[in-house]
C-alpha cells in the first residue's frame, strides 16, 4: 500500500457542480486569490466548465501572473513536452514526497500526471490527497505576483 500525502487544506472551494478544475484551484491557492477570479481568468484562456486544460493553454497564463517555470523532472510525457516546448533542461525524476522538503518557503504549483496542485510554504493545498510516490513533472514558483484587476 502506498503512502498518502494528506492535503494540509483543500484551499479554495470550487463552484458547485464543477470538476476537473485543478488548474483553477492550484492557481487560486498559489496566488491567494478567490476561486471565482481564477475561474474567470482561465475561462478567458479557453477552459470550459467541468473540463481540464492542457499545459500549453494554462502555462502562459500562470507565467503572466508571476508563476515562473522553475524546473522539469523525469522522463514522463508531460515532462518531455514542457522541456521541449519551453526549452528547459530536465532534471532527475523526483516524487512528491521527496520534493516537498525543498518547497518549505514560497508559493508553488506542481504538475504531476493528469493533475496540478499548489504548495504554499511546504503545505499541500489540494482538493484531495496524493500518493507520496507520485512523480512530479514540472514545478512553478511564484516570483513576482502580477496585479490582477477584476473586470
Amino acid at each position: 500500500m502506498s503512502t498518502v500525502i494528506k492535503s494540509d487544506s483543500k484551499g479554495v472551494e470550487r463552484f458547485q457542480g464543477e470538476e476537473n478544475d485543478c488548474t483553477v484551484r492550484a492557481l487560486a491557492n498559489a496566488l491567494g486569490m478567490p476561486y471565482k477570479l481564477s475561474h474567470g481568468i482561465l475561462a478567458k484562456a479557453g477552459r470550459k466548465p467541468r473540463h481540464g486544460m492542457v499545459v500549453s493553454d494554462w502555462q502562459p497564463v500562470y507565467e503572466r501572473l508571476g508563476l515562473k517555470l522553475l524546473s522539469v523532472h523525469g522522463s514522463t510525457k508531460g515532462a518531455r513536452f514542457v522541456s521541449h516546448k519551453y526549452n528547459i533542461e530536465r532534471q532527475a525524476g523526483i516524487t512528491l514526497e521527496k520534493i516537498l522538503p525543498r518547497l518549505r518557503h514560497g508559493r508553488y504549483v506542481l504538475k504531476v500526471r493528469g493533475h496540478v496542485l499548489a504548495v504554499v510554504d511546504g503545505k499541500v493545498l489540494d482538493y484531495g490527497n496524493n500518493l507520496a510516490g507520485t512523480r512530479v513533472a514540472v514545478v512553478y514558483k511564484l516570483e513576482k505576483q502580477a496585479v490582477i484587476f477584476d473586470k
